[in-house]
């Protein structure tokens, strides 16, 4: 999968420091449909959305305080709405190994999110787009743009995205 050469990735950074789970979805939007953003507005009413007790594909969720980022379950419900696919959130802290080897495998098929942060806390999302040679190339909306993760950065916890070194989850 590659990201649209009509999108450039700053267009989708995020405002502020708890929209990325919202900015990547985007990011998968665009990927995966005709999708193009429109308004300055499209990321901060994303999360707005992704927070509330009823998602934006009219699935019921569990709210999420907005000061706190995006939930998982929340990016998971987008994603399986976007591909029709069941999604699940694996939790590969303890084991980046194998994290790394199911983040591989879902790039088969679709855009990935994935949470990073410190040893404590999974603190930010990114949207792995596309399977690299030595490693996987994300979207990272603090910066708006894409960036080339190797192996050894995910199995290790350096994964070195945004100042956060953590592996957490694939969604």
């Amino acid at each position: 999968m590659r990201w649209p050469t009509d999108l450039a990735p700053d267009r989708l950074r995020q405002p502020d420091t708890r929209s990325c789970g919202a900015a990547s979805v985007l990011g998968a939007r665009a990927l995966l449909t005709e999708w193009r953003p429109e308004h300055p507005d499209d990321i901060t009413e994303e999360h707005r959305l992704l927070t509330s007790s009823r998602s934006p594909r009219d699935r019921l969720q569990m709210p999420w305080p907005r000061a706190l980022g995006t939930p998982p379950w929340a990016v998971a419900n987008a994603l399986r709405a976007l591909t029709g696919e069941h999604i699940a959130t694996v939790f590969v802290r303890p084991r980046p190994a194998i994290g790394y080897d199911v983040l591989r495998e879902q790039l088969r098929g679709r855009p990935v999110g994935v949470y990073l942060g410190n040893r404590w806390l999974p603190r930010h999302v990114v949207l792995a787009v596309g399977a690299v040679e030595g490693g996987v190339e994300v979207f990272d909306p603090a910066r708006g743009q894409l960036v080339t993760v190797r192996e050894q950065q995910w199995t290790g916890h350096r994964v070195g995205v945004a100042g956060w070194s953590h592996f957490w989850f694939v969604v």
